[in-house]
Order: structure tokens, then C-alpha cells, then sequence
């Protein structure tokens, strides 16, 4: 049987054919966007949902990332729309979901993929993998940690006296910059960044926005993050049993 591949955008955005407003909180005033940005990558825990849109000409492409994360768990689910052709053909949507639970990595196959039987979810022994394997990094990479470093790579200034808005430009080429957004963009490099971030009261970033085109102009990138929820618990559970194989016995019947 032939393991199944690892889940993320990019594979959704190859399958397809291949972004303000105030926060709560009554804090003392905001900090800085430096300070906001070291305190929001050390919350303990947070829920996020991104919203990733490209449109070449006419056709926009949207993936919509729902997640949830604390020190040892992350909890993310995928959206990718239908996409329409220039000739009228449409590319159905498809959604997928990862797990990073305790001692196992779950990814759910796209929609309409069945690993085996009624079983739709691949279970990964964690202690198996090293820390720089493919399937760990894609899961981590949807998670606001990638935004977040392309935030400390930006050149920002803040709109105004006191406000909690900032906006900036942030280099294309920066290796730091091209690695994080990677994976969000389907490996499409886009120029022109630029970027808003906004901190609310308690002094954490909650609202993201990075723009850009391509060299060509032929595509546009939209991408908007909304971070909440932080430090409440995470409450999320497995894959019941008969709904996903393990990778052990995948391995065994090859």
C-alpha cells in the first residue's frame, strides 16, 4: 500500500490547479509592535484562522485555515474553494485537517481520498520522525509562528499616537520570508509585500494582513490572519478507532 502524502496547502493548491478591527481586553496600555510580537509568540496557547486568496486575472483561488495550538498540540483544519477555469471548467473544493496529539501525527486525505476502507486519517508515530521531516514542518507551518517571524522581518511603523495599528513593506527575497510563506502560497514567490499588523489591548498582535503580486503581475496574494483565544485550554480528540490506519502498518504491508 502506498503511503499516503503528506497534507498541506501545497498539495490542495497543486490539487486545484495551481486576509481590522479592535480587540478586546482591558490591559494596561499597548506596548510596542517588538514587545507585541515577543509576547505573542510565547502564549501558552491560541486559536487562528487564516484566510490565504491569490487571483490570477479573473480566478481567485482561496484556502481558509482554522486552528488551534498549545506547547504540544496543534489542531488545524484546511478549506480550498472551487476554482473556475478560464474555459468555464470548475475544480471542485477540497478540505483536509492535521493533528499533532501527545506521541502522534494524524492527516486526514483531502476529500474524496479514502486511505482504506471507512478509514480517511493516516496516524504517525512522532518519536519516528526527526525534527526536520516534511510531515512536521507542514504542520507547524500553519500555525501563526511562520507570520509572526515575517512580522520581525518587516520594517513597520505605527499609524499613529497610541494606535495599535502598524504598517510596513517587508523584503520578497529575505530567505527568512520566502521559507515562512511557502508553504501558505503554494511555493509562489510574490513581490511587493506589504504588511499590517494590529495589537490589541492586552498587548498581543490579533489581526494580520500581507498583500502582494507576483514579477509579472498577473497574480495577486491576500492573506489575512485573525489570532484569538489566548491562553484558554485546548480541548481536541483523536480520530476514533476504524477511522484511521497507522503508519507502522502501512510500512508492514509493503
Amino acid at each position: 500500500m502506498r503511503k499516503a502524502a503528506i497534507i498541506g496547502p501545497a498539495l490542495l493548491l497543486a490539487a486545484a490547479g495551481g486576509a481590522f478591527a479592535a480587540a478586546g481586553g482591558d490591559a494596561a496600555p499597548k506596548p510596542g509592535l517588538g514587545a507585541a510580537l515577543l509576547r505573542t509568540a510565547k502564549v501558552p496557547s491560541q486559536r487562528y484562522e487564516f484566510t490565504v486568496r491569490i487571483t490570477k486575472g479573473a480566478m481567485p483561488l482561496v484556502l481558509r485555515v482554522r486552528g488551534q495550538q498549545s506547547a504540544e498540540t496543534i489542531s488545524v483544519r484546511l478549506k480550498m474553494s472551487e476554482l473556475k477555469m478560464q474555459d468555464g471548467t470548475k475544480v471542485a473544493g477540497s478540505n483536509s485537517a492535521a493533528l499533532l496529539l501527545g506521541p502522534f501525527l494524524y492527516e486526514r486525505a483531502p476529500s474524496g481520498v479514502v486511505l482504506l476502507g471507512k478509514a480517511r486519517w493516516l496516524r504517525l508515530h512522532v518519536a519516528d520522525l526527526s525534527p526536520g521531516s516534511a510531515a512536521l514542518k507542514a504542520v507547524h507551518a500553519l500555525t501563526p509562528a511562520p507570520l509572526l517571524r515575517v512580522v520581525g522581518e518587516a520594517q513597520m511603523t505605527q499609524a499613529g499616537p497610541g494606535a495599535g495599528l502598524y504598517r510596513g513593506t517587508v523584503a520578497y527575497d529575505n530567505p527568512l520570508v520566502r521559507s515562512s510563506l511557502a508553504r501558505l502560497t503554494g511555493g509562489t514567490e510574490f513581490r511587493g509585500l506589504r504588511i499590517s499588523a494590529y495589537v490589541g489591548r492586552d498587548g498581543l498582535i490579533h489581526r494580520l494582513l500581507l498583500t502582494g503580486r507576483t514579477a509579472d503581475r498577473a497574480s495577486t496574494l491576500s492573506l489575512s490572519a485573525r489570532l484569538f483565544a489566548f491562553g484558554r485550554p485546548v480541548h481536541v480528540k483523536p480520530p476514533p478507532p476504524g477511522t484511521f490506519i497507522d503508519d507502522k502498518l502501512v510500512h508492514l504491508s509493503t
